[in-house]
């Protein structure tokens, strides 16, 4: 199913009935202009869209399928990630892999090098895993119904919806971080709750339907996909989370929050985790040839499958020590070669390394072994040690 065709016209405002977000009463009708929000929204999205590599248009006879794995692949790296970070990495991850065939028999190894430094390792996995269950079950033709992509691992509501909705131009809701805060402002909903009363994303993802289905019924090459980009679009370039810029805001006229001058308050952030602090420590060893010790992180914890210094985690000096001994690790100086601080979910953590040595009776295996400076570059290393491995190298 490809382009939307033989559209109705139509006007008026969409009614949306649902338990209210928090208002003391039982129910009520939840009136959008949904059309007038769509027509508004299409027609900035033309000259304003942001210039994004998967946004260009498809060749002559390039499947669609091949473009929609494309989508696939920047959505799946947009998640919890900037757009300008994105591009680079969408880039060589598409020149590396073309289709989603050529993905499939890749190596994970060879994926998650790929994929260092944007964080979120399992997206790399399941981007791996989905590839090859579109072999196995489509022949690798990119999926195109809904149901048949949220039956791929890591693929959720929003990444399908995204996905039949871009590249396939199908009526299909998403809500991300940008469409949340556009949607809260438009009619200034609250995000507290009872146990009674509707979820605040369901009424968001209901919203989100009831504007791309009246997209779908305007005129327009490509309504479902334009307007769905719109929405992102407009959240990042416009309606910012401080300093939203309303008086170039096409949706102004039709926005509760710009009407009552309480941007500021939507969405209402959820509240954060207290803050930890935590302190890891690690070694460097080398061998007789300066080859460096590195050790792979095992498939029950955080990062599998990438390597790192010799670590122990949230051990400071003092403790350190006994926890290398199973390996046969030491220290030779209680001073540290290199610091760096990074922050992982409510973790600050400060990392130090220290140098090291060898004991008696030590040996390489599949998990802990001896790399040249020149192998460095050909694995994938945990962001925070690659970082220091450049400050100490």
């Amino acid at each position: 199913m490809g382009e939307q065709t033989g559209r109705k016209k139509q006007t008026g405002k969409s009614a949306l009935k649902m338990q209210p977000v928090s208002s003391a009463a039982a129910e009520f009708t939840f009136q959008i202009p949904a059309v007038e929000i769509a027509r508004s929204l299409l027609e900035w999205f033309k000259p304003e869209a942001r210039p994004m590599p998967w946004r260009d248009p498809r060749s002559e006879g390039t499947p669609l399928s091949d473009y929609a794995y494309g989508i696939w692949i920047s959505e799946s790296m947009l998640q919890q990630t900037q757009v300008s970070t994105v591009i680079p990495y969408w880039k060589r991850w598409m020149e590396k892999w073309p289709r989603v065939a050529s993905l499939a028999a890749a190596c994970e190894e060879e994926v998650l090098l790929m994929w260092e430094g944007l964080g979120y390792y399992n997206r790399a996995r399941n981007l791996l895993k989905a590839a090859r269950k579109v072999m196995e079950i489509h022949g690798g033709v990119f999926p195109s119904r809904h149901e048949e992509l949220l039956e791929l691992p890591g693929v959720g509501p929003y990444t399908a919806g995204a996905v039949c909705s871009i590249a396939y131009n199908h009526p299909r809701a998403i809500v991300d971080g940008n469409v949340i805060r556009l949607l809260s402002r438009l009619f200034t909903l609250s995000f507290t709750q009872r146990p009674s009363e509707l979820k605040p994303q369901d009424l968001l993802w209901q919203i989100s339907e009831s504007l791309v289905r009246a997209a779908a019924e305007i005129e327009h090459p490509q309504s479902c996909s334009a307007f769905n980009q719109a929405m992102m679009d407009m959240g990042a370039t416009i309606c910012t989370p401080t300093n939203p810029l309303c008086l170039t805001c096409p949706l102004s006229p039709h926005c509760k929050a710009y009407k009552e001058q309480s941007q500021s308050q939507y969405p209402q952030p959820p509240a954060r985790p207290a803050l930890v602090l935590r302190e890891d420590t690690a070694l460097l060893v080398r061998d007789a040839g300066k080859n460096i010790l590195l050790q792979k992180r095992t498939a029950t914890g955080r990062n599998h499958g990438f390597w790192q210094l010799p670590l122990v985690e949230n051990t400071p000096l003092p403790k350190a020590q006994e926890a290398f001994h199973p390996l046969r690790l030491s220290f030779i100086s209680r001073e540290p070669l290199a610091r760096l601080q990074h922050h992982i979910t409510c973790y600050r953590i400060t990392l130090k390394v220290y140098p090291g040595k060898t004991d008696g009776g030590f040996s390489q295996g599949e998990n802990l072994r001896f790399f040249s400076e020149k192998e460095l570059g050909a694995i994938p290393v945990t962001s925070s040690h690659r970082k220091l491995l450049q400050k100490i190298l």
